[in-house]
């Protein structure tokens, strides 16, 4: 499919995503700013966050790159939501796309820049160490700093984990889900800086 149809028929391609299952996300944007078109495309969305990262993997917009045809990720949101409040940006923003390339006339709408964007050089994930209920103390698109506690993790007899950022940077997102087994992505911080040698990459 991709060989024969997509591939033949793309000058550039949008590849939108919802977060996983008992994760919620800010709007937010994943690809290479390197690729002037990528940049491009991605600065016309009236988003708040943007995380310019090269190669995110198992996402359809890296075989467009590679392919040679730039491309890249909106995150609209937290999946099986109805989120009318945010699904207008995505629309608006892909409309500026259309309008910017000659797809369609028209002005440009609200950009990234009306949207104040916070640009991450990486995602570092917060995990938990224990099992139990999660009481978060921060919102999505909070600014954080190392250091600060952003959550506090019980069982039916006390608290068993408080949870602090590592990292400068903004939440792109946040559990759900009242209850987290060990191991389980508890949110995710868009960095300032790109991620330390031989550190993990954010867990799909």
């Amino acid at each position: 499919m991709f060989n024969r149809l997509l591939k033949p028929n793309t000058d550039l391609a949008i590849d939108f995503h919802t977060g996983t299952t008992g994760l919620d996300v800010s709007a937010f944007h994943i690809g290479d700013m390197r690729i002037p078109e990528v940049k491009a495309m991605m600065i016309l969305y009236p988003v708040p966050a943007i995380w310019d990262n090269p190669a995110y993997p198992g996402v359809l917009h890296n075989a467009y790159i590679d392919a040679g045809i730039p491309s890249f990720t909106p995150e609209v949101g937290v999946a099986r939501r109805l989120d009318l409040d945010m699904i207008p940006r995505f629309v608006e923003g892909t409309l500026n796309v259309f309008k910017h390339f000659g797809v369609m006339p028209g002005a440009i709408g609200r950009t990234a820049v009306d949207a104040n964007v916070y640009i991450g050089k990486s995602a570092v994930p917060v995990l938990t160490t224990h099992g139990g209920f999660i009481e978060l103390l921060v919102k999505l698109n909070a600014k954080l700093t190392p250091g600060q506690k952003v959550a506090i993790q019980r069982n039916a007899f006390g608290v068993v984990a408080e949870y602090t950022s590592p990292v400068d940077g903004l939440v792109g997102g946040l559990r759900s889900d009242a209850t987290s087994e060990p191991g389980n992505v508890l949110l995710f911080i868009l960095a300032d800086a790109a991620p330390a040698s031989g550190t993990a990459p954010y867990p799909e």
